[in-house]
């Protein structure tokens, strides 16, 4: 004999999820970078000129051109050596005067008249203008050149842009892809339904 059962079936229920995940963005602009140096009259230049000293005193005095000082110094001394040399030879000329009385006059009086009736004999001399190298004297000072040159610092502004972050919302949305269901069916069992 057939018992009858109760038969129960059941659907489970499913679910579904959609996401939506933007990508993150993020945006960095370059800062505003404003560099100043001052450019005008920063170098200084200063010259202190070249000095040449030439001394010519000497190779003009050699050349017969001085000046009126030093030309009557030196007329003065040479008339003073020539003089001081025709006393000596007149005294010398005396003492040998006074050897006539020894009796050799006669020879002292014509040799003396020969030596004073003679010019003495013309030289030729060639000399150099101005007669040595030394005679021109210089002197250089050397010039100066100076620079200057102040350092400026640099003036440097930096504004600073901060990034652009861009985080869009992460969305997850579940639904309902199939509904719980159940059925109660009798088995092996008919069922009045008169009642």
């Amino acid at each position: 004999m057939q018992l009858p059962y109760l038969n129960i079936q059941t659907t489970n229920a499913k679910t579904g999820r959609h996401s939506e995940r933007p990508p993150l963005t993020i945006k960095q602009h370059a800062p505003d970078l404003q560099i100043y140096q001052q450019h005008v009259d920063l170098i200084h230049i200063s010259q202190r000129a070249a000095k040449l000293y030439i001394d010519q005193q000497q190779a003009f005095a050699e050349s017969n051109l001085q000046t009126p000082l030093r030309l009557t110094g030196e007329i003065v001394a040479e008339a003073k050596r020539k003089y001081m040399d025709h006393l000596a030879k007149r005294r010398q000329q005396g003492d040998q005067m006074m050897k006539i009385e020894n009796g050799r006059g006669g020879k002292v009086l014509s040799h003396l008249a020969k030596v004073n009736s003679e010019s003495p004999p013309k030289q030729l001399v060639t000399v150099n203008m101005p007669r040595s190298a030394f005679s021109i004297k210089f002197h250089y000072e050397p010039g100066e050149l100076t620079f200057s040159v102040p350092s400026n610092t640099i003036d440097i502004h930096v504004t600073r842009r901060e990034p652009e972050i861009t985080i869009p919302r992460w969305e997850t949305k579940a639904y309902v892809k199939q509904k719980e269901s159940i059925r109660f069916q009798a088995v092996g069992v008919s069922v009045n339904k008169e009642l």
